[in-house]
């Protein structure tokens, strides 16, 4: 998890850019600069970084008033995978441990020794004042609600799956009608098959999904839409493996399953893969779909981004397939008229009895 990032914002100025370094150096997370909260915050937003640390104004002031509590402020995004939300915990807990040990000793230990006490009785005091530092916690787009954190990942599993599931029934069925029907026509036929299954499956899917008490602020409607992108981007990707390869196809359609799954960042976050994953998650329709689904379920920027490219990914699967299917040669068609024009056929028997009474 040393891959994710974290940021730490130093309001105190001067003052606690000792306290900032020596955080940034002992964290084992990547440390992204920001020069105000609002620029931090837009990164929290975006999920390039997963935790804001804020070293607030007057912080290292606050030091020297023994009486009152110090305070540091983490800002934690729980649009993310739920690993994201129990790490980041322990990385509060464990800056908090940090600090009280550097205010102990840069400053409170500084202050008691210019009071005039010995070094021991100083030790003594300044162990007791050690836990001075708390923690603030705001969490940014809170999930209470465990069902609605397992969407993005269900969402992508069950979809691909039955994507799957249908385009091999309507690759069997294109080939038993390749005698009546030509390429093209079954080629469209099909596609008209995927927009009106996508429809039903992601009306039924948005309305299971409002029932089961998962919402988005965005309203049911825009969720609806979004998940029949999703539907019918998967759709074509999975049809476009049975064009390219026939029955064979399927295999590649079971190999990406858990490709789409990992690279997506469903189950544990996209910065911790490795490059591979990482690569091909940027051409995959999951990656999108699960950002998408964070943004309308859990909280983001919105999804137009996510839309856009779905619908690129979904135009350019459409577009192969076609280009699939100009390759292919068209076999012969026999229509049924032309069936009820050839004679029927007499079996041979038949033909040797007659043959026989007529001599």
């Amino acid at each position: 998890m040393t891959q994710l990032a974290v940021t730490i914002v130093n309001e105190d100025g001067v003052a606690a850019e000792p306290v900032a370094e020596s955080l940034a150096a002992g964290l084992n997370f990547e440390v992204k600069t920001s020069e105000s909260m609002q620029e931090a915050r837009q990164m929290l937003t975006d999920r390039d970084v997963y935790m804001i640390i804020e070293i607030p104004s007057g912080f290292m002031q606050q030091a020297e008033d023994l009486s009152k509590p110090m305070a540091v402020k983490y800002v934690m995004n729980e649009s993310n995978v739920a690993t994201v939300k129990s790490v980041m915990q322990n990385v509060a807990a464990q800056v908090t441990a940090t600090l009280n040990r550097e205010v102990q000793q840069e400053v409170i230990h500084g202050v008691l020794n210019q009071s005039g006490m010995t070094a021991d009785q100083a030790d003594a005091l300044a162990l007791g004042l050690s836990s001075r530092v708390e923690a603030e916690v705001e969490r940014l787009n809170p999930v209470d609600n465990f069902a609605s954190s397992m969407v993005p990942m269900l969402i992508v599993t069950a979809t691909f799956t039955g994507a799957m599931l249908l385009s091999m029934n309507l690759q069997k069925v294109s080939g038993e009608l390749s005698g009546r029907a030509g390429k093209w026509e079954r080629f469209w036929a099909r596609n008209i098959v995927n927009l009106g299954a996508a429809f039903i499956v992601s009306l039924v899917g948005s309305g299971m999904m409002h029932i089961m008490g998962v919402s988005s602020a965005d309203g049911w409607f825009m969720l609806w839409l979004f998940q029949l992108l999703i539907t019918i981007s998967f759709l074509f990707m999975a049809q476009l493996s049975l064009l390219l390869l026939g029955n064979a196809g399927a295999w590649l359609n079971s190999a990406l399953l858990p490709l789409l799954m990992l690279s997506s960042g469903s189950t544990i976050p996209r910065d911790v893969m490795p490059e591979f994953y990482q690569f091909i998650g940027h051409y995959l329709p999951a990656t999108y779909a699960v950002e998408g689904m964070m943004n309308l379920v859990l909280g983001g920027n919105g999804i137009g981004r996510d839309a856009m490219l779905l619908a690129v990914i979904g135009g350019v699967t459409l577009t192969l397939g076609a280009l699939c299917t100009w390759i292919r040669r068209s076999g012969p068609v026999r229509s049924e008229a032309r069936r009820e024009d050839q004679p029927a056929a007499v079996p041979v028997a038949l033909k040797a009895t007659v043959s026989s009474s007529d001599h």
